[in-house]
């Protein structure tokens, strides 16, 4: 099939800046791509890369979309390098343009809050488990440990006995300190901690799983489909959080999930309203996972038109029929 292409380059401030282990992240990046078929059905897609998560970047996928010509066939779109998942994510969700759900029949499943690093962390708490939220994502890794441990027990203090609390370290800490936080951990209420050691230190990683009981997960370590597969090579038995935007083809990611069954967590790669509502719209339906989605990003941006509607403890496919990709598109710079 034929299509006529367009593209956009988008940046939009967050409302308030991300403060994660990496220092601030301030505002988001990113690309939105645009088919029309010949019978004049018209798909959009987003790319939406993380610096440190694989190998692909902004610049990358910018210059793929420059040297496509207007007019585009499947067979060039198939053809864009596997290394550039997020981008073939796009242009593969722009081709599969998925009809309205039906909202009664929509599934609900829970979506954990994120919270703040640090001490802000103690305000947010509160606020998020008032809105009936079951499960907080605290970002840690950011100041020391000495005090961020200390914080742990104040933020485990004030949660419910049917509240879990995951921790995300970012990959920031080294073995002696991951080693730390997991003897600190032991028979809490925290239901993973994700990423302690950098991606690249496997062997620590390994090593952490085996030596304490508190379960890990990998998130920058699996950014794309290829890595989770080479974990599971080596026998990974733990959690798989999968940012479905930077994957690649929904179609690819739902077949290893119906192929190999990994505990997994669906989360967000901070993506827009437009990239969000096409990979919730394929993947709430699923039953992969019984863990709540990483999607309560809240009004990140500030703005509807880019956040979408409220995300809540419990979040179903109707969501996604509330988005309009066109006025994303056309609020693009």
């Amino acid at each position: 099939m034929r299509y006529r292409f367009h593209f956009k380059a988008y940046r939009r401030a967050f409302a308030q800046p991300l403060r994660t282990a990496h220092g601030l992240w301030a505002e988001r990046e990113g690309l939105f791509v645009r088919l029309e078929a010949n019978d004049g059905q018209i798909g959009y897609g987003e790319v939406a890369p993380i610096a440190g998560f694989g190998n692909e970047t902004l610049a990358d996928a910018a210059e793929v979309c420059r040297r496509l010509s207007d007019d585009v066939t499947d067979d060039e779109l198939d053809a864009i390098d596997a290394r550039l998942a997020g981008t073939r994510f796009a242009f593969a969700a722009a081709r599969n343009s998925s009809p309205p759900t039906t909202a009664s029949a929509a599934k609900r499943v829970p979506v954990a809050a994120l919270l703040p690093a640090g001490r802000a962390v103690l305000e947010v708490l509160p606020e998020r488990l008032a809105a009936g939220f079951l499960c907080c994502k605290w970002k840690v890794g950011v100041g020391r440990a000495e005090d961020e441990l200390v914080l742990l027990d104040d933020v485990l203090a004030m949660l419910p006995p049917y509240v879990t609390l995951r921790l995300d370290a970012n990959g920031s800490w080294d073995r002696r300190t991951a080693s730390r936080w997991l003897a600190a951990c032991a028979e809490r209420p925290v239901e993973f901690v994700e990423q302690p050691l950098a991606p690249k230190d496997d062997v620590g990683t390994l090593g952490l799983a085996a030596d304490f009981p508190v379960p890990l997960a990998l998130d920058e370590a699996v950014a794309g489909l290829d890595s989770a597969r080479e974990w599971q090579a080596r026998g990974w038995r733990g959690i798989f959080v999968i940012k479905p935007a930077l994957a690649g083809p929904l179609p690819e990611l739902k077949a290893w999930l119906a192929q190999t069954r990994p505990d997994v967590v669906f989360s967000s790669a901070i993506e827009t309203a437009l990239g969000r509502s096409q990979l919730l719209r394929e993947l709430l339906p699923l039953e992969a996972t019984t863990r709540a989605l990483g999607f309560g990003v809240g009004g990140i941006f500030g703005d509807r038109t880019w956040d979408g509607p409220v995300i809540g403890p419990l979040l179903d496919a109707s969501w996604c029929d509330l988005v309009d990709p066109e006025a994303l598109w056309n609020a693009a710079n």
